[in-house]
């Protein structure tokens, strides 16, 4: 596991984890979401149920594919307007994601977080106001996350991601400016 930072304005940071090898997650998901057209049109077909049901309304696959880049590219813009606001203003990075769970009222250490446009999810370990980890997204087409395999994944991956920071010793926002991360 490898961690990056993604953003960096003054006292604002995003970073993003990259596994085996990989580019970073938060680079990965908006290139599949924005770019990868047979990516996109296999992920509906294969979850066509779910997208077919009564969470979202029937919805052919084509509509699908442009609604998800659509969707993609205002969801990066939302990162990207929040750093250009970040330098003159008190804007926090917590301003655009939420607790995972809509039970967590508590901010609490290495909360798992999600920020989302639609069906489209960026998840994150929140270290502090504002900075935050990244450990993956996904399309979520239904109700709860522990129905579906994918959605199951990026439970497993919050948590791996969560342990490592904790067994790296990366729990405190000062924690992070004179560390060099390394791979495993």
């Amino acid at each position: 596991m490898k961690i990056t930072a993604i953003f960096a304005v003054e006292e604002f940071t995003l970073y993003s984890v990259a596994y085996d090898n990989q580019e970073m997650e938060f680079s990965r998901l908006f290139n599949l979401w924005i770019n990868d057209f047979e990516y996109l049109f296999d992920f509906f077909q294969e979850n066509s149920s779910d997208l077919n049901s009564s969470f979202y309304g029937a919805i052919s696959i084509e509509d699908a594919v442009r609604r998800t880049r659509k969707q993609a590219i205002e969801f990066r813009r939302k990162f990207y307007q929040l750093i250009e606001k970040q330098q003159n203003s008190n804007l926090k990075l917590q301003a655009i994601f939420r607790p995972l769970h809509n039970s967590d009222y508590q901010l609490k250490e290495l909360l798992r977080e999600k920020s989302k446009v639609d069906w489209l999810r960026i998840y994150a370990i929140r270290i502090s106001e504002n900075t935050y980890v990244v450990s993956g997204g996904s399309i979520k087409l239904t109700q709860t996350m522990n129905t579906r395999p994918h959605l199951q994944l990026e439970l497993k991956k919050l948590d791996m991601t969560r342990q490592y920071l904790i067994e790296n010793g990366l729990t405190d926002e000062s924690d992070y400016g004179f560390i060099e991360f390394k791979e495993e």
